[in-house]
């Protein structure tokens, strides 16, 4: 049945997020209208040259860093559709016919770099009859030949935007989810902290997810539609691979248990150094993201060289456990592995997507490591749970249920904290304990310790706290209020239950509790006066009492 409840409760935590997905990515079923549908235009374009040409790349290397594009343009198959395009580091002009109708020329310089990476452009066209010629005049912000526009059509801008959501839902999706990730591996490093005082990995594992969510929306068309800044996307793209290394050294720099290690602290100076110096240069004009891209790959493949390092000194000498060396060594291969893969990829095809199975590799990285790291923070709960029940059980006496004399030394360190006020320490002894051990068995001793431990509770629980500090002595300490009104009531109830028990359920040996008592000034910070003078009062009690046995 628990298990029945549980499925339940996920479920319907669950299905709020499912018809999310649903409703990014199932497509609505309805009638079209008259300016729906796609009209692909990226080709048939004519540069300036008279040569056919299609915008996807329109900039080779060592070409004319400015061009003027042209294409015919029918009004009657328009059907009230913009021009939507997707641009790849160029900036242009739009022109219909005579008639200007959009400019894109961001301010480029400080932090934003030399380019603005991919931007996002929904331009309406007037209407209008016949044909008519449009016109792009570009001009490239780069000279390797990886400018031009991503994207080019004649489309309704609404169905545009809706088409790039859907295109990349996953995409937004993992950025979202991984954010969050992130700030949750936050609150279990504050968890972890409180129970172990250790927070740096999870920490340092949160920042990393946090730079991947970084990472991924800054390459996500969605996230540069709605700020409408993708220069600043584009830094953050590569401010994000500057930061990467950082904690991620400083994660397997504390699992391995190699934080002072010199070359990682190296390796850690290295990266916050170009982070910075990459923000500096960027910032005066000097150069651009993409220019110091190199110093950011060298890092991070000396960082990974130096991760294995340390991950496979630790194996050979057995330092980690098994499971703990199957987590971390394979959230190691699948990084490394990735981030090579793409360095090549970047530096042998000069694509533009040259970061995807980095992404992916990532974020495996991240769940493996998060699964660890939830499961580290399961395990420290059970043992932090664990040792608060042992606690518990030793500041309560197994027999009697009352304070233990564990509890009764904390009560007393407690005391010695305290400058001000007075305390009652009241001593109890159980009369005849021995001869009803021994004539009547420990089974029956028992039950006389049980029966005192429940006379002196009822007598003084509500004045103080009653401990059980030996064999058959007991201990209270009375606080707050009128002292002496207070013990004298106590000491009143316990007369009066004594009889009651003793009448009530006959026992072989009548219940008989020998008690003194004295004052504690918490000024004198020494307890134990108090308590001697309390214990040779009980005795003068104990022997007082005539009975016609011998205690």
């Amino acid at each position: 049945m628990r298990r029945f409840h549980l499925s339940i409760a996920i479920f319907s935590g669950l299905i709020i997020i499912i018809m999310l997905i649903f409703a990014f990515c199932v497509d609505l079923s309805s009638s079209g209208t008259a300016y729906s549908g796609r009209e692909d235009i990226a080709g048939g374009w004519t540069d300036q040259g008279g040569k056919t040409v299609s915008l996807s790349r329109v900039f080779e290397k060592d070409s004319p860093d400015k061009n003027t594009f042209t294409h015919e343009i029918n009004g009657s198959t328009l059907n009230g559709r913009g021009l939507c395009l997707v641009t790849h580091n160029i900036n242009f002009t739009v022109i219909l016919g005579d008639e200007t109708i959009y400019e894109f020329y961001p301010q480029l310089g400080g932090i934003y770099g030399m380019r603005y990476g991919e931007a996002v452009h929904t331009i309406d066209l007037p209407s209008f009859t016949g044909n008519r010629t449009l016109t792009i005049k570009a001009e490239s912000l780069r000279s390797d030949g990886m400018s031009g526009c991503n994207e080019l059509y004649l489309q309704s801008t609404r169905e545009f935007v809706h088409s790039i959501i859907h295109s990349e839902v996953v995409k937004l999706g993992l950025c979202i989810i991984t954010f969050f990730f992130g700030v949750l591996l936050f609150i279990v490093g504050i968890i972890e902290d409180k129970l172990s005082g250790k927070m740096l990995e999870p920490v340092c594992l949160g920042a990393t997810t946090l730079i991947v969510s970084a990472w991924i929306g800054s390459q996500t068309l969605v996230m540069r539609l709605l700020p409408h800044n993708p220069a600043m996307l584009r830094a953050m793209e590569y401010l994000a691979l500057c930061v990467l290394p950082i904690p991620v050294l400083m994660f397997y720099s504390s699992i391995t248990k190699n934080p002072k290690n010199k070359a990682v602290i190296a390796a850690v100076i290295a990266a916050v150094l170009n982070t910075l110096a990459t923000l500096i240069l960027v910032c005066c004009g000097a150069v651009d993201y993409a220019e110091l891209l190199i110093v950011s790959h060298i890092i991070i493949f000396v960082g990974v060289i130096l991760l294995l390092y340390l991950v496979i000194r630790v194996i050979v000498r057995k330092e980690m456990s098994r499971s703990k060396t199957i987590y971390f060594t394979s959230a190691l291969i699948v990084l490394a592995a990735s981030g090579m893969f793409d360095m090549i990829r970047y530096y042998v095809n000069r694509s533009r997507d040259f970061t995807f199975v980095t992404l992916i590799g990532l974020l495996v990285y991240a769940v493996i490591l998060a699964i660890y790291e939830y499961k580290h923070i399961i395990e420290m709960q059970v043992r932090s749970s664990e040792a608060e029940l042992m606690q518990a059980l030793a500041m309560e006496d197994t027999l009697t249920g009352l304070g233990s004399r564990a509890a009764f030394v904390a009560a007393e360190k407690e005391l010695r904290k305290r400058t001000s006020g007075q305390v009652l320490f009241v001593h109890f002894d159980v009369n005849f304990l021995k001869k009803v051990n021994d004539e009547y068995g420990h089974a029956e001793g028992d039950r006389h310790l049980k029966a005192t431990a429940k006379v002196l509770s009822d007598s003084f629980a509500e004045f103080g706290k009653v401990y059980r500090v030996g064999g058959d002595e007991f201990f209270a300490i009375l606080d707050g209020g009128d002292l002496t009104e207070h013990y004298e009531q106590g000491i009143a109830k316990l007369e009066q239950a004594q009889i009651e028990y003793n009448q009530t359920q006959s026992p072989p040996v009548p219940l008989q509790i020998a008690h003194g008592m004295a004052e504690y000034d918490c000024s004198q910070r020494d307890p134990e006066i108090a308590e001697r003078l309390a214990d040779s009062r009980m005795y003068e009690h104990k022997r007082s009492m005539k009975q016609p046995a011998n205690a």
